[in-house]
């Protein structure tokens, strides 16, 4: 965990409103690496004692179950509704950042407080359906100076995914100059076989951090567009001067992002 978390996680909790919590994020972490970890098979091909090493004093965003892989050292917890399972935090210095959509924000919101019983210590708003269709999200579009909405309106676009609505925009807000993602494998193409949904979408994911149910995973061209959109996706990170290393050996973005070993992080 980076030492900074601690008394940016204590600032914010004196201060009432999001936006005024997210105003203290706004490049609280400036020209540093974040690692942002997600629950990709690949994650946890990696030796977790090895990985926690590297990693124990720098700032871990970790998106969903990948928590359970690295919980001690987490920085901040990327969270949303879906595919929910009970979190225990090992470090009370996590950040809990939720993602909830925007159309029924106020029942999610009685849902994690009132059901869950979970903390919370930011929140924002997804603007997805019925306001917006899949042809209208960030893949789709390749307008990736929607993740600077966090900090100027505490909302994000739909992306689809929660590194596109949680973590690539929450790294730019940070003022993070460089991110390194773990376990983003984003999917196989090719396990489709014809059919509109891979039928063993579980198995792309580190299945013993998962309690919960999985949903049957995007669509085969949802998932062509979160593929293809890494082209403009590498073009924008270049633009906001952000070096962007994956530490993943199946991740089918583009070919100019950097790839890295566990040797390399």
């Amino acid at each position: 965990m980076n030492q900074n978390t601690i008394n940016i996680k204590k600032q914010i909790q004196t201060l009432d409103s999001i936006q005024e919590r997210f105003d203290v994020l706004k490049n609280a972490y400036k020209d540093e690496t974040a690692y942002l970890v997600t629950c990709g098979a690949t994650l946890t091909d990696h030796d977790q004692q090895i990985l926690k090493d590297k990693l124990k004093d720098k700032l871990v965003i970790c998106a969903k179950q990948s928590l359970n892989y690295l919980n001690d050292i987490c920085d901040f917890h990327l969270v949303s509704t879906y595919n929910f399972q009970p979190y225990s935090y090992q470090n009370e210095n996590t950040i809990k950042s939720w993602q909830l959509t925007a159309s029924n924000m106020e029942n999610e919101l009685d849902r994690i407080v009132n059901k869950w019983q979970h903390g919370i210590d930011l929140y924002f708003p997804v603007i997805s359906g019925p306001w917006l269709t899949l042809e209208g999200t960030t893949a789709y579009t390749r307008n990736f100076d929607n993740w600077k909405q966090l900090g100027e309106h505490t909302q994000v676009t739909w992306g689809p995914g929660i590194l596109y609505e949680s973590g690539f925009p929450l790294c730019y807000l940070l003022g993070v100059n460089r991110i390194v993602t773990i376990g983003w494998d984003i999917g196989d193409l090719s396990r489709y076989n014809g059919n509109d949904r891979d039928p063993n979408w579980l198995e792309q994911h580190a299945t013993e951090l998962y309690n919960a149910e999985m949903g049957k995973g995007p669509s085969y061209t949802e998932l062509k567009n979160t593929i293809e959109c890494t082209s403009a996706m590498y073009d924008w990170f270049q633009k906001e001067n952000i070096q962007v290393d994956i530490l993943s050996a199946t991740n089918p973005a583009d070919s100019r992002f950097n790839r890295i070993t566990l040797e390399e992080l």
